[in-house]
């Protein structure tokens, strides 16, 4: 019991994460000593002065910082939003922290991604300021940015894609309360019409082009935005891994911290769906709207017996495009054969039907904008299969990524 309370310790413990018990025949018949419970919270606490009067003279004499919010940061988001208006400058949180500053803030001018959307907003900075970030939110890539870079995290992550210039870690709430009051005088050299401009370049890049029939990934994800907004609804967001993943996160605002609920790192398909379920169950006052590709959906169909089952308030939305388009892409930029990747198109409104939830197929903008209407306003599970044209995921993958 005591290695069960220090393993649990420890997976609530920053980084907080899962603990991989490796558990043997052998291992499972021997007696266990009572251990010692670690870390605890007075560890957690400790913070080096000098590292912190580093970090806080790098940004000091910084002229144009720029934000990169990570997840460490999501329970210390009034700190982090104080800390963003008196630097005054652009802030790209990652995947998992968007909504610590609120995506409706001028602020946030786009995602963090270590990609190619990002490089414009950081060639014109002169600091890159690190709070919270964990590597494994990044994509696998090489560090591309040749600028200065400070660390705010609760722990030194060993494998890492850049050496900071400085690097405070600790307790994030206690650091950024000391940061914070050294900086009441801080000067910015940037201007608001700056970050708009940004923002703006940023949006367009990741456009989707024109499609030939059904509907637009970016409008997709706009307009189930927008159907929330009129209704006053306010939900948290579950996304899948794969190409819909792009248009989710950019053009889907969340303002507050962990309203997003996505497999980036691992990028695990079939996430979204039992998230989403997870999180209604939780909160049934919550609505949740799941972004999910037909090839995730596919993985986990059983699930959809779950949410009708416990009646979860969640609207699956799927990107039916018959494909595993990311994969596609990326077999086609290799010149490589199209193999098992793409299929006939399936009936997954159908399905719901046949499970007993509310499903919707839909071909065009104005079928969709009706079939959210109705499925905000269900009281139970709602399924909308919304045909996709893939033809344009190549140009947001090259947009993003490179």
């Amino acid at each position: 019991m005591a290695e069960i309370d220090a393993m649990l310790a420890l997976a609530t413990s920053a980084p907080f994460g899962p603990v991989h018990i490796e558990l043997t025949g052998e291992t499972a018949k021997r007696l266990v000593p009572v251990l010692a419970i670690a870390p605890t919270l007075s560890d957690e606490l400790v913070f080096s002065p000098q590292d912190l009067a580093a970090v806080q003279k790098l940004i000091g004499r910084a002229q144009k910082p720029v934000l990169i919010v990570g997840l460490e940061a999501r329970l210390h988001a009034r700190k982090v939003r104080q800390l963003a208006k008196l630097l005054a400058c652009p802030v790209l949180p990652t995947y998992k922290a968007k909504g610590v500053v609120s995506d409706e803030d001028p602020q946030v001018v786009g995602v963090f991604t270590g990609g190619l959307q990002e490089a414009d907003c950081i060639a014109q900075s002169d600091l890159m300021v690190l709070i919270g970030l964990d590597p494994v939110e990044m994509i696998l890539q090489p560090w591309r940015y040749g600028k200065a870079v400070c660390d705010i995290a609760a722990v030194t992550h060993l494998v890492h894609y850049v050496q900071p210039d400085a690097r405070v870690t600790g307790s994030l709430d206690a650091i950024l309360g000391q940061l914070n009051a050294t900086l009441l005088d801080y000067q910015s050299g940037w201007q608001p019409s700056q970050w708009l401009d940004i923002r703006t370049q940023v949006q367009e890049k990741l456009a989707y082009p024109p499609v030939q029939y059904g509907v637009a990934p970016d409008r997709v994800v706009q307009l189930a935005a927008q159907a929330c907004a009129d209704k006053q609804i306010l939900p948290r967001m579950s996304v899948d891994a794969g190409a819909h993943m792009f248009s989710a996160t950019a053009f889907f605002p969340s303002t507050r911290p962990g309203d997003v609920l996505i497999s980036n790192g691992l990028a695990s398909m079939a996430f979204a769906l039992p998230a989403a379920i997870a999180s209604a169950l939780d909160d049934p006052t919550q609505a949740v709207m799941c972004f999910t590709g037909d090839g995730g959906l596919m993985m986990c169909m059983g699930e959809l017996c779950t949410a009708v089952e416990t009646q979860a308030k969640i609207v699956v939305v799927v990107f039916n495009d018959s494909a595993l388009s990311l994969i596609d892409i990326k077999q086609q930029s290799r010149q490589l054969p199209t193999r098992g990747v793409r299929w006939r198109r399936h009936d997954f409104a159908g399905a719901m039907q046949a499970l007993g939830g509310l499903g919707f197929s839909v071909h065009n903008e104005a079928d969709y904008k009706q079939a959210l209407q109705t499925a905000l306003d269900a009281n139970g599970p709602c399924l909308i299969d919304v045909q996709i044209d893939a033809s344009g995921y190549a140009h947001q993958l090259k947009a993003m990524r490179g």
